[in-house]
C-alpha cells in the first residue's frame, strides 16, 4: 500500500529537480510554514515568497499595499522597512486584510523555490503546518483526480528537523484517515516546543516562546490552506468557502 509516509522528503535538498507529478506540501513548523497559515488567517490575499529577503522591499517599492517580510532586530522587530518577520505571534498585529504578502524563509521558502523551478503544470505546491493539517488534508483527499501526495520536511540548514516531521505526520494521518489520538498530540505537544533543545525555549526571546508555546501546538486549529495559483500562494479553502 502506498502511503504518505512512503511518499515523504525528508529535507528540502533532497527535492528532485525534475519533480515526479503530483501534490508537494511544503512543511516548515519553525517557523516559516505556521507563520504562512497566520497570515492567511489574518485576512492576507496572496503570498509570494521570493529567492532573497530583499525582494520583498523592492515590491513593496512598487507597491505600498504589499505586506514585506525580512530580517528582525536582537529586539524582535522588524529591521529598517520590513513589516515582519517569521514570527506566527509577531503577524497577529499587522493589517493583512486583502493585502499581498512577499516573504522567503531559509528553508521552508527555498523548498518552495526549489519546486517553483520545475516550471511544471503537473506539480501543485502547498504549505502546510501542525496548525492547518487537517484542512489541507480534507482539502486534498476531496480532489477529483488521484495525483498522488508528496510531503517536504523542509529541515534546518540541510539536517533533518524533528518539528517538520511531526508537522508531515499530522498531514500524513489525516491524509490517511488515521488521525492522531489525543495520547499522541499530547506527546507532540510536549515535545515539539522544544524540539530545538530546552536551553532554545527557556532563554528564548519572548516573542519566540509565544510563537512556540501558542502557536506551533495550535493542532489543526486553523482552516488556511495555502495553494500555489499563477506564481502566487492563495488560500484555497477560503475561496471554497
Amino acid at each position: 500500500m502506498d502511503t504518505l509516509a512512503s511518499r515523504v522528503i525528508e529535507r528540502c535538498e533532497e527535492i528532485p529537480d525534475d519533480p515526479a507529478p503530483g501534490s508537494y506540501v511544503v512543511v516548515d513548523v519553525i517557523f516559516f510554514s505556521t507563520t504562512v497559515v497566520e497570515l492567511f488567517e489574518n485576512g492576507a490575499a496572496s503570498l509570494h515568497v521570493v529567492s532573497e529577503k530583499p525582494e520583498t522591499l523592492e515590491h513593496k517599492a512598487d507597491n505600498p499595499d504589499v505586506v514585506a517580510g525580512g530580517d528582525r532586530t536582537e529586539d524582535f522587530q522588524p529591521v529598517g522597512d520590513y513589516d515582519f518577520f517569521n514570527s506566527p505571534s509577531f503577524v497577529q498585529d499587522l493589517d493583512l486584510t486583502d493585502r499581498p504578502v512577499y516573504m522567503t524563509s531559509t528553508n521552508g521558502g527555498r523548498a518552495v523555490n526549489r519546486l517553483l523551478a520545475a516550471d511544471s503544470d503537473d506539480v501543485e505546491v502547498y504549505i502546510g503546518s501542525t496548525t492547518n493539517a487537517r484542512a489541507l488534508a480534507t482539502h486534498l483527499r476531496g480532489r477529483d483526480d488521484d495525483r498522488p501526495t508528496y510531503v517536504v520536511s523542509a529541515g534546518t540548514s540541510g539536517d533533518v528537523a524533528t518539528e517538520d516531521h511531526v508537522g508531515a505526520t499530522l498531514v500524513g494521518r489525516h491524509l490517511d484517515g488515521h488521525p492522531p489520538t489525543e495520547v499522541e498530540l499530547e506527546i507532540f505537544r510536549q515535545h515539539l516546543p522544544t524540539a530545538k533543545g530546552d536551553d532554545y525555549l527557556h532563554t528564548a526571546h519572548p516573542t519566540r516562546q509565544a510563537d512556540l508555546l501558542d502557536y506551533i501546538t495550535a493542532f489543526d486549529e486553523r482552516t488556511a490552506v495555502p495553494k500555489l495559483e499563477d506564481g502566487r500562494f492563495v488560500d484555497v479553502a477560503n475561496a471554497e468557502n
